[in-house]
């Protein structure tokens, strides 16, 4: 009975570390075979295969052997992770490293409740010696206490690899899933200490005496306490080191939307006082028409006195100081004017002969959006576009490159779209399904793509990217 227990207290704590495994490992990385049914339970499977082949490999009780065994389960569980998951190779590094750590701390931190069992055993062997317990009830005593050791044993690891690889797989913001870059060696610090202290426990566990093997904790029964102790402490380490730094990073992108709309208010800003300058302008000239109208009047009767060529200067200052006066958009509002204006400005300035085009978007009166949220809609998507632009002139210099902006409205939904002209490179997606910042400081960038999602959520609506091509074309999609 004892022997079929023994072997199911082993057995279940590997298939729930299976369990564990693979949604710590599918919070990280996607299998490349990600479309056949199952998938994300390969590597639990490849687990349990690993410790029960492991065990089967390194059966003898000796400290070189135990040492051996987690070189192999590590190893062996590396090489499925480069073959089956993708990403890069830092981010398999991690899986195996802080899995392997958690693992193994977790057993020791539940190791010392075997001390448990083992001191009501030495118990009722004294009781046993002073005749106050029989035989029978003391072997029965002794299997029970056997059977219970394990048991919370295995449950109390159980409960910590559980509780560990999940507040790691939750605590993870990062955007793009098989991807991670210097930040893992902050992760890795506490993992690769848990290992090291495994190994160095596995090579001091078993010494011989008189050449007869004797436990570590045999001859100290204090690393009962202590080794759980430093487990724990560990644990608690890659842990919460793990969440600090996720932390930092959420509050450093909260910054950096923090700076990117306060740059965009600003931008905005100027947009409408330029816009209100312009206006005044109109005013003005529109004030000063009659007298104009009279100076050309008189200009007409002196004709005959050869002054043509006054006349034709004076009508070409007139019609540059309307051209300058004049507005490429008239979408209907204000601040899209305004912000149209603005960045077409611009383009114009980074990329010589660009075709600019926003005859096409209007703002309609029913459609409830709000200056702010139109004005981070059009300054980050026509940013983009600039920046696109920018980039195939770099690369092709012979390129047409182009920008239009249009509207429609399709049933109950308002649709704006913007177009423009890119160098063709195929844009990698993060796990939100938009493009990844092509900058080398991607923590800083990529912002306003989400900016405009949560503008066009706000209003019911979603944002898209498609793109053909050299064609570039970001829809977003508001309730009209």
């Amino acid at each position: 009975m004892i022997e079929w227990f023994v072997e199911v207290a082993s057995i279940l704590p590997t298939l729930f570390a299976g369990y564990c495994i693979q949604f710590f490992c599918g919070r990280f990385s996607e299998p490349k075979l990600s479309r056949v049914k199952g998938a994300r339970w390969a590597v639990g499977i490849v687990w349990v295969l690993i410790r029960l082949a492991g065990g089967k490999l390194f059966w003898q009780m000796d400290s070189a052997v135990l040492v051996a065994r987690l070189l192999f389960d590590t190893a062996l569980l590396f090489t499925f992770c480069v073959c089956w998951y993708e990403g890069n190779l830092i981010t398999k590094v991690f899986l195996t490293v802080q899995f392997i750590s958690l693992h193994e701390l977790s057993f020791l931190a539940g190791y010392s409740f075997l001390y448990l069992g083992k001191s009501l055993i030495d118990l009722l062997a004294e009781g046993m010696g002073d005749s106050a317990v029989s035989v029978g009830s003391f072997l029965t005593a002794v299997n029970v206490m056997s059977c219970l050791s394990l048991a919370v044993m295995g449950t109390v690891k159980c409960a910590l690899l559980f509780a560990s690889t999940r507040n790691i797989e939750k605590n993870c913001r990062d955007r793009e899933k098989g991807r991670m870059g210097r930040e893992v060696v902050f992760y890795l610090l506490p993992a690769i200490a848990g290992i090291l202290v495994s190994v160095l426990v596995r090579l001091l566990l078993i010494t011989i005496t008189d050449g007869v093997p004797v436990l570590l904790y045999e001859r100290y029964p204090a690393l009962y306490l202590i080794i759980p102790m430093i487990a724990l402490v560990l644990l608690g380490a890659s842990v919460y080191s793990f969440q600090i730094y996720q932390d930092m990073k959420a509050l450093q992108e909260e910054q950096a939307e923090k700076m990117v709309l306060e740059n965009q208010i600003a931008q905005m800003q100027s947009s409408i006082v330029e816009m209100e300058h312009l206006y005044d302008g109109i005013r003005a000239v529109k004030h000063d028409m009659k007298n104009q109208m009279a100076v050309l009047q008189n200009l007409i009767r002196k004709r005959d006195g050869g002054e043509e060529d006054e006349i034709r200067q004076y009508f070409e200052g007139m019609y540059q100081s309307v051209e300058q006066l004049d507005s490429r958009a008239h979408t209907g509002n204000a601040v899209s004017d305004a912000v149209i204006e603005n960045k077409f400005r611009y383009a114009a300035k980074q990329v010589k002969g660009i075709r600019l085009d926003a005859s096409g978007f209007m703002l309609p009166d029913a459609v409830a959006i709000e200056a702010y949220d139109m004005g981070i809609i059009l300054n980050n998507g026509l940013d983009n576009a600039i920046e696109a632009s920018v980039r195939m002139r770099e690369k092709c210099p012979e390129a047409e490159a182009y920008i239009i902006i249009r509207s429609f409205v399709a049933k109950n939904m308002y649709f704006i779209e913007i177009e423009n002209s890119f160098d063709g490179m195929a844009l990698s997606r993060g796990d939100g399904g938009l493009p990844l910042s092509t900058k080398e400081d991607k923590e800083a960038h990529g912002i306003g793509l989400k900016n405009i999602r949560k503008c066009a959520v706000k209003y019911g609506g979603d944002m898209d990217c498609i793109v053909e091509g050299n064609i570039f074309t970001l829809s977003v999609m508001v309730e009209s």
